[in-house]
Parts: C-alpha cells; structure tokens; sequence
C-alpha cells in the first residue's frame, strides 16, 4: 500500500470515528426520492414508510455554543423511525424499537418546523456564531440544507433579525414539464428573500424586497403526493408568486406586491394612500388579509383577478386575534374561517359574511385552532389538553381526545401539528425536579373505546432526561 493510500485510509477513519464519537453517521435504507410526502412545515413529517419528528423542545434559553455544534444535540434534534405495516415498532414498554437521528443539530425550538423534499431536509437552527465580545448570536436563525440521510449539511443563510421576527417556508412546484424547483423563502425583519433548488440545484439567493417588508402570504403546501395520478407540483399560477406589503412613509402609501417566482418580477397590486393591509394567508387560490381605514378593520378575501380592488369580498367586518382560513372542496363541508377574538371564538361558512352569518362556537372561550380536518376543528383552551368541536354540530359541543393526562407545552397553536394521522405534540417529561418536553404521536387510526385516541410518545432520551417512570433496563 502506497504512503497516500496509507493517508486517505486513515483520514476516513478518523471522519468515522468523529462521527461516531459525536452520535451521528448517515444512515442507510431512505425513502424513495419522489416517495410521497405528509404534513411538511410542522413537527413531525411522513415520508413513504418513514416518520420524521422533532425529538421534543429545546427551549432558547437552554441553548449553548456546544448546543450549537453539529453532532451534540439529541432533544430538539430530528429522529426519524419507520412504520411497518403502517404500525409503529414498540417494545414492551411502549419505547420504539427502530430509531435513528438526522440532523444532530437543535431544530425544536421557538423557530419550529421542518420540510422535506425530494431527498432534502430543510430546517432552522440558533445561530453558532459570536460577536466581537464573544457572546452567542443564538437569538439569529441558520437556515440549513442536507440530504435525507443527514449527509452534507450545508448553511444557507443566516438571519440578520432575531427569530421572533424570521419567518421561513418551503415548497416546490413544476416550472415545466422537465423542471421543477422547490423555493426556500425567508422572511429576515423586514427583508425578503428566497432560494431556488432546480431539479435539485441550487441557484443561489434572489433578495425579493431589501428593506419594509411589513407582512406576508405564500403557499402553504402540506402535502406533496406522488402517486402517477396527483402531483402536488402542478399548482395554480396564484401559488407560484408571495404576496406582500410594504408601508412607505415618505408618501403615507401601503403597498399590496407579489413576487412571480417563475418570472423572477415584482408587481404592485395596489398602491393605497387611503387604507392599510396586513396579509393573512394564500388559500384557495385567493388572498386572505385585514384592511384598515380610520380605526376601523375588516377582513377580506381577494380573488387576485385583473382588478385587485375589484376582487374584494369582506368577511368579517371587525378585526379578530387570530384568523385559520379552511380549505374549500366541492364536497358536504365547503369550509370557511374561524376568527378568534379576546374572548370568543367564531365561525363564518364558505360563500358567507360575518354580518349575517356569524356563528358563535365558544361566546367565552378564546381557542387556539390547531387544524381543521374535514369538518373537525381541533383546538386548545389555553390548558394542555386537545380537544375536538363537529362544525356540524349546532350545540358545537367540545371533546377531549387524548388519552393521556400528559400536560402539553402550549404556546397558542405552536408546538402541535398534524400529518393527515399523526397528531404531534410536545408532552411533559419529568426528571427528578426538572421538566423536559419531548414529543408524542396521537394516532387517529386507533380510537379508544372511550372515544379518545391512542397517545404515544416518540422519543430518545438525552443524558440524564430519561423520565423517573422509564426503568433503564
């Protein structure tokens, strides 16, 4: 063996032993690439026969320099485990049997959620940089690119603002009959950017809007099926732009935009020296958002045709704390918007306004909508548990589902998400006198007789997080 063969064998050893010594390596048996995938942009994601999670929450505060470091975390990492006829694999004290980490770097934080596509796993870190007087910019978001199996991890960009002022999306969407591209969108203070992998390349970054950005709408994609018969990627042209709103104080305007993602171009859609926009949300191929004018505020819906004021329909006629626009179908529930107020918490159906229409879920209750699943609205009460309100139900009587008294970590509807199945929580786990969250699945699959659900949690333990009823074995 020559002297620089001698060399290359022991540098890869010494990769395979810092990457085992740090508890992570690539794994092997990945889902196919163009494998279907469920409940992207939250907690948990199923890709083929795989469940990816986020294994439980590492809160900001907690988060050091050697948190930071790629190989060191475990809770707030993302595991992955794989169903076997559909079922999770458990051994006899309800601990999964088949568990692998993926990305070894603090994920489940206040920045959560993230989105797989293809044979990439995209997702958001604290920053593990110093300043000049050598404290941690932790508060700034990294947002990170690698391969399914955890390989080749890569920073795309890091914020300028700190995260309670990032927003970050991911979707992809077929440019041609040959070319697709998925969009990584980040929304930095108030400055806009994206990024374009096409057919898995990446094209760099295109700054949107430099500065002013004042709120934004874009494509929320769940779901990306492949299946020969639907494909996710053709959407409407509606989709394929992000709306936003810039406020100019020089001329007092408020500008209505959207960025065309294929035609790589901005367009003003109003330019409004009378009233002001705060966009919502981009559902149902239109554009959710509030317009103010004098202290009064209405909430709209916009069909986005020639005329944009043209296209206007008000739906509410006073302004609400929260808004979830439902998808619309074509089947018995044609959906509509919940609008959450200081203390109530309402119901305006599809095709109706809020001034004839209004219905009155809770006239006490202030929820926190989670999702809505067909004509299941599930939501919180500012206590632990998740509960279920038929909007079918005229009494819209409420109830509880889960099985377990574990208290959840509730933040409004942050930190619970829902796949198509699964829903994801993060539970309570105590240890000692201190208490961790880490993750759980409700499956819907498995109703009890009682009429809640099966709850289990998903989890590796850090050291010393191993939860008092856990023996170790």
């Amino acid at each position: 063996m020559s002297i620089k063969q001698i060399f290359t064998v022991v540098i890869l050893a010494v990769v395979a032993i810092c990457m085992t010594a740090c508890g992570f390596a690539p794994v092997k048996d990945n889902p196919a690439k163009n494998a279907s995938i469920y409940g992207n942009g939250g907690m948990e994601i199923r890709k083929g026969d795989y469940i990816y999670f986020v294994n439980g929450f590492y809160g900001i505060n907690e988060v050091t320099y050697s948190d930071t470091k790629h190989g060191n975390a475990v809770r707030g990492a993302i595991y992955r485990t794989k169903l076997v006829n559909g079922a999770l694999q458990k051994n006899d004290d309800g601990e999964l049997t088949d568990i692998d980490c993926i990305v070894p770097k603090v994920v489940g934080y206040e920045m959560n959620g993230f989105f797989i596509y293809d044979n990439k796993i995209f997702y958001a870190s604290p920053n593990n940089e110093k300043n000049k007087n050598g404290e941690l910019k932790k508060n700034k978001v990294d947002i990170f690119c690698c391969d399914i199996d955890g390989d080749n991890n890569k920073r795309l960009y890091t914020t300028s603002a700190d995260y309670s002022s990032v927003q970050f999306n991911v979707f992809k969407f077929d440019i041609s009959n040959k070319v697709s591209s998925i969009f990584v969108n980040i929304l930095d203070g108030d400055k806009l950017v994206t990024f374009e992998f096409r057919n898995g390349k990446n094209q760099g970054k295109t700054t949107i809007a430099s500065e002013g950005v004042t709120s934004i709408a874009w494509l929320k994609q769940t779901n990306y099926i492949n299946d020969g018969v639907v494909n996710s990627g053709k959407i409407s042209d509606k989709n394929k732009k992000i709306y936003y709103t810039v406020a100019d104080e020089d001329t007092l305007t408020s500008k209505v935009m959207s960025y065309d993602l294929v035609g790589k171009k901005n367009e003003v859609l109003t330019n409004d020296n009378v009233n002001s926009y705060t966009l919502k949300a981009l559902k149902n191929d239109k554009l959710y958002y509030e317009k103010s004018f004098s202290g009064l505020t209405n909430f709209v819906s916009n069909g986005l045709g020639e005329n944009f004021v043209g296209g206007e329909t008000t739906i509410l006629y006073n302004a609400y704390k929260d808004y979830y626009v439902m998808d619309e179908n074509d089947g018995a529930y044609a959906g509509g918007v919940i609008a959450v107020g200081e203390n109530a918490t309402y119901f305006v159906a599809s095709g109706e306004n809020g001034v004839d229409n209004k219905k009155t879920i809770s006239s006490s209750t202030a929820y926190s909508v989670l999702f809505v699943n067909g004509s299941q609205l599930y939501v919180r009460n500012g206590n632990a548990q998740i509960s279920i309100i038929d909007l079918t139900d005229e009494d819209y009587k409420v109830k509880d589902i889960l099985s377990s008294e574990v208290k959840g970590k509730t933040d409004g509807n942050k930190y619970v998400d829902f796949d198509g199945r699964f829903i994801t929580y993060y539970g309570e786990s105590k240890t000692g006198d201190k208490t961790y969250y880490y993750t759980h699945l409700v499956d819907l699959t498995m109703e009890n007789q009682d009429g809640t659900f099966q709850d289990d949690i998903v989890a590796k333990y850090a050291k010393n997080e191993k939860p008092d009823k856990v023996e170790d074995k």
